[in-house]
């Protein structure tokens, strides 16, 4: 072989090797798990469930882990089998500030970059209104949400196995450098027939702790997103926003994140304790490319696979964010129609919304309903009185909300990219809305989708 044709071959070899140490991953997968209440063990799980596929050239699996009896800050890189102890920092934390949600992402995107970002909040959430935390112990269904055990207890199967004879005990989480996966305790908990439902505390929620008794507020999620764009994005969006929580797919939860993300995938209902489907959808992203929407879809989709054949009464909805300015507008418009019909018969149009709204499917906090069926029960409302009344004047005007309504279900249907429900919310559309049938919190009027919108005319006197 010539001198020249060695030196080719090595200059080739040097650049083939160049160009895999600096390649960028895909993705890069950020699950800010705040675990420091009852939900411990089953970020245990998620992570268990995590590491069965692990990080690749391709795909970057990172954990910020707050776990109880810790203090600092534990960040880990999650590999085939193995979770990675990869920073621990000494600070005062305790995962509920902006301050901590924008370090870790900038740890995660500067540390290990990918051409595209996805964070995952997981923890207790409770939708647009912020909650008051009682002083009680643990962490319940009743917190601020006016829930009883009663009514969640309608939607959860229970079972005399319960879940934590099938997740790690306690005394594990001590195992940090590193931890091992058990075969046998993952399949446990993934095979359908050995899957247990959760007691009525082991729901989810966004971002609780029990031992400081703190919490992420809505405003508060609002700046950390925009510092996340502004200071660690340099003016780019994460590509996707998740929420493995409770009750967060609500058009204002969306209309806050819109301009800081491109989707969001998140639950109209409460989830159970054991969460998404991570073990799937890792696998079905490990090797080649996918594009968010594809991402945001996968989400969707896995879990639906994992929870069809095990509960009845799961949500959970993919949402391009560039699209709820025109659910906004449409619900302006349907507002603007409605107030004209009740210059005209302000009893009847009082009456049908009434009607639509206690008609409309609702979730386990009674105050958020799927705007979809609230839009499909008006309709209903609209065509009865059409058929009663013989004031041409107010026929046109419900005509005029007709068409509305119509089109403000299908600007839901184009935001909502993918969404899967069991038996019981087989007809949400996968967007929630805030309206409640009695006096409106008062940490709603702080939203700006309240500020930005006329839905708060719309309900501050609907039942009164």
């Amino acid at each position: 072989m010539s001198i020249k044709s060695r030196l080719f071959i090595a200059l080739f070899l040097s650049i083939t090797s160049f160009n895999h140490i600096f390649s960028i991953a895909d993705w890069t997968i950020l699950i800010y798990v705040q675990a420091k209440n009852n939900l411990s063990r089953f970020a245990t799980q998620n992570l268990y469930s995590m590491a069965k596929i692990g990080s690749n050239n391709n795909l970057n699996i990172l954990v910020q882990w707050y776990q109880p009896g810790k203090d600092g800050v534990w960040r880990y890189q999650i590999l085939k089998d193995e979770i990675k102890l990869d920073t621990y920092l000494p600070i005062n934390s305790d995962g509920t500030n902006v301050k901590d949600l924008v370090d870790s992402m900038e740890w995660a995107v500067n540390k290990y970059p990918a051409k595209n970002n996805f964070l995952i909040l997981w923890n207790h959430g409770v939708g647009i209104i912020d909650p008051i935390w009682h002083r009680r112990s643990g962490f319940g269904l009743g917190y601020g949400l006016g829930l009883s055990g009663q009514e969640f207890n309608e939607v959860v199967i229970n079972n005399q196995n319960i879940v934590e004879n099938q997740v790690i005990n306690s005394n594990d989480q001590e195992q940090f450098f590193p931890i091992k996966i058990d075969d046998e305790l993952t399949q446990a908990f993934n095979n359908s027939q050995d899957f247990d439902y959760l007691t009525l505390n082991q729901h989810r929620g966004i971002l609780f702790n029990e031992q400081s008794r703190s919490y992420l507020n809505n405003e508060e999620l609002l700046e950390a997103l925009k510092q996340i764009k502004e200071n660690v994005l340099k003016g780019k969006q994460l590509d996707i926003f998740g929420m493995d929580a409770c009750l967060m797919s609500m058009i204002e939860i969306g209309y806050l994140a819109r301009g800081y993300a491109k989707y969001m995938v998140s639950s109209q209902e409460v989830e159970l304790a054991y969460g998404w489907n991570y073990l799937d959808l890792f696998t079905a992203i490990s090797s080649g490319t996918t594009t968010p929407i594809d991402m945001a879809k996968g989400c969707v989709l896995t879990y639906h696979n994992f929870y069809q054949n095990k509960i009845d009464f799961y949500t959970q909805s993919a949402v391009d964010l560039d699209q709820l300015d025109n659910v906004k507008t449409s619900i302006n418009n349907i507002i603007l129609k409605i107030n004209e019909a009740k210059k005209i018969s302000l009893s009847q149009v009082k009456n049908f919304i009434k009607y639509a709204r206690r008609a409309s499917t609702q979730f386990t906090n009674k105050s958020y309903i799927d705007l979809y069926s609230f839009y499909f029960e008006l309709i209903k409302q609209v065509d009865g009185n059409l058929c009663l009344t013989s004031n041409q004047l107010f026929k046109n005007s419900l005509l005029n909300l007709k068409s509305e309504l119509l089109i403000g279900m299908k600007s839901i249907e184009n935001a909502v990219v993918a969404k899967t429900s069991g038996k019981k919310f087989a007809n949400t559309c996968g967007l929630s809305i805030y309206f409640p049938t009695g006096s409106v919190e008062q940490s709603y009027l702080q939203t700006s989708f309240v500020k930005d919108s006329l839905w708060l005319d719309l309900i501050k006197d609907a039942f009164v």
